[in-house]
């Protein structure tokens, strides 16, 4: 069902008084090779996720590395953009990207840098195809960025293009940062082949990402959904469901309501169906009033309450 070990950019603002300057570094560290019910929607198992959170202040890439870095005044269209996207301030990073899309298109990597956050934007917005072109735009600049073919990849599997997201991920794997995470475009790889029927291929991905990063709550929510709801009962094992969906809970809270609908699959998976309707209202509970994905909530409800388990694709 969900996914975010996979840091797609890195941040850092930082101040000079003595010339009043205020810089915003962008450092790409899913950058260029040197050889991530679950995705951009809220909420709704292995196909539609609440936005990822893949920023963390810092300068530097993983392991210490120095990840390559774009300096951005923050006085500038392009700056205000980016700042609006990280605080989820979207409209108006739309307003301002857009600016910054004609004032920078002499300089390709700041070019980039609009298109991907304005599609981060438009994604969070719920505007996937205006993100899937912005993304395309992002592979258009630069082919070996895997940061275009991972956000391309997440918006081809929240529109069931499934085909078109294993080939995006791929890429995007292959063009990975030595020192990158492979957690979230495992995960999001694994989702598409889940959904194609490869199950094989769902299951090495989606435990390979969990494995990577046991720590991240969407990784370990997709792994839950996949052993909880495969059609295919060689690959269910709903003690490990409830084991896995129960942790990324815990990380997050208790907050996002796609986990814990999960952790009622998990549980209708091992015949505790009391425990599947008591989670599955506490999702409803979590869940945003007006939440497009309510009656498949309420109908995974009513199918706890007649003791069926979930199977899904």
């Amino acid at each position: 069902m969900a996914i975010s070990d996979f840091p797609v950019a890195e941040f850092a603002v930082m101040k000079w008084p003595m010339k009043a300057l205020v810089l915003l570094i962008i450092c790409l560290v899913m950058s260029r090779s040197s050889v991530h019910g679950q995705g951009s929607a809220p909420f709704g198992p292995m196909n539609q996720r609440r936005p990822e959170n893949p920023y963390r202040q810092s300068a530097k890439a993983p392991n210490g590395g120095n990840a390559p870095g774009v300096a951005i005044d923050v006085s500038t269209d392009l700056g205000r953009g980016i700042a609006a996207e990280l605080t989820q301030n979207n409209k108006e990073a739309i307003k301002f990207l857009t600016k910054a899309l004609e004032q920078e298109r002499n300089e390709p990597k700041k070019l980039a840098l609009a298109y991907r956050f304005r599609g981060l934007a438009y994604k969070h917005l719920g505007q996937r195809e205006q993100a899937l072109r912005d993304f395309l735009e992002v592979i258009r600049l630069d082919p070996q960025l895997d940061l275009g073919y991972y956000d391309a990849g997440v918006i081809y599997n929240r529109t069931n293009r499934y085909q078109e997201a294993v080939e995006a991920m791929t890429r995007a794997i292959a063009l990975r940062q030595q020192n990158s995470s492979l957690a979230l475009p495992l995960s999001e790889r694994g989702n598409a082949y889940f959904h194609l029927g490869q199950f094989e291929k769902a299951q090495a991905d989606l435990v390979a990402a969990a494995r990577r990063n046991p720590r991240d709550p969407d990784a370990l929510n997709n792994t839950a959904w996949f052993r909880a709801t495969c059609p295919d009962a060689r690959y269910r094992n709903g003690k490990e469901a409830i084991e896995l969906a129960s942790r990324a809970c815990a990380i997050d809270k208790w907050k996002d309501a796609d986990q814990i609908d999960t952790l009622a699959a998990a549980y209708a998976e091992t015949g505790n169906f009391a425990e599947a309707e008591r989670f599955e209202l506490k999702a409803l509970s979590v869940l945003p009033s007006g939440e497009e994905l309510r009656p498949k909530f309420q109908a995974r409800l009513q199918l706890y309450q007649a003791h069926k388990p979930l199977r899904s694709l």
